[in-house]
């Protein structure tokens, strides 16, 4: 009897380590092709059909209290289903079909109607999820250039994106690919966000600034002007702005902080790279990716 239950228990564990080898139902229909598989190590994998599925009948079923990625919502105890006792020692979808039949009504869990090969692909889903987690320090972002070069020089010197009339590729942009590691997701960042990575200068200077020989000075992102009654007019790093105070830090370090009372003293904001922050709304993925492969090689 103990070496059954000892049996029983391997089992179990071996089911909720390597749910892969539990995951292979693949598509519906007798004799149907099973799709491809979703790798996650070298040693598990998933039928990408059968995960797919079992999103779609968790979204639409159990999402409303156990969250989109079944790690908890709504504030409800015990909804994070990473850590649930009853996904841990599911099968590949034989025991969690069958307790879904019944819920849990002492805990406010309801019954579902679900049809057995519903209840498995939700299982798999499941599965699927509690490896993402487990294995997400193994997950390697790929360095891939997928644009179009032609495509990506065209919308920099389109009337679209307008880059040309800020960055020039001989100019404050040549070696960007080079000062991104020639790694596209870094790229791809720079190009959204601007900043000194896109050629713009700034930065966190050194101790010392650049007159002490270190890095340069930071160049803010975002400046505040404020205007007097008298017509004086003071710029500089916003520290502090409500509907009572305007506080800025001059360029020589000192800081000024004047009282507001209604519309005085007016107050502009300048955002150097509005730019970009305007281009986000016009970018699609396609103008991302060819960017980056366009910029790369400058």
């Amino acid at each position: 009897m103990k070496n059954r239950i000892q049996y029983s228990v391997a089992i179990a564990i071996l089911g909720f380590l390597t749910p892969g080898l539990f995951a292979q139902r693949g598509g519906r229909g007798a004799g149907g092709p099973a799709a491809g598989p979703i790798d996650i190590t070298t040693t598990r994998s998933f039928d990408k059909a059968t995960v797919d599925r079992g999103g779609k009948v968790f979204d639409a079923k159990c999402a409303s209290c156990h969250g989109a990625n079944a790690r908890g919502g709504n504030g409800k105890p015990g909804a994070d289903l990473m850590r649930s006792a009853k996904v841990m020692m599911d099968h590949g979808g034989r025991e969690l079909p069958e307790f879904l039949k019944f819920g849990s009504p002492d805990k406010g869990m309801p019954k579902f109607e679900l049809s057995k090969e519903d209840g498995v692909d939700v299982a798999i889903w499941l599965h699927y999820q509690v490896a993402v987690v487990a294995d997400r320090g193994a997950y390697v972002r790929p360095n891939v250039f997928s644009g179009d070069p032609k495509a990506g020089e065209a919308f920099f010197n389109g009337s679209v994106g307008k880059c040309s009339s800020c960055h020039s590729v001989t100019g404050n942009l040549k070696g960007i690919g080079e000062k991104n590691n020639h790694d596209a997701p870094t790229l791809q960042g720079a190009i959204l966000a601007g900043g000194r990575q896109f050629g713009r200068g700034g930065g966190r200077g050194g101790r010392g600034g650049a007159a002490g020989g270190g890095a340069p000075a930071a160049v803010p992102t975002i400046t505040t002007t404020v205007t007097l009654k008298t017509g004086e007019k003071f710029t500089g790093t916003p520290a502090l702005i409500n509907d009572f105070v305007v506080e800025i830090k001059l360029p020589n370090g000192d800081t000024k902080t004047w009282l507001r009372n209604g519309e005085w003293p007016k107050v502009v904001n300048t955002n150097r790279l509005q730019a970009h922050v305007d281009l986000m709304l016009k970018y699609t993925d396609d103008d991302i990716h060819n960017l980056a492969a366009y910029l790369n090689d400058k």
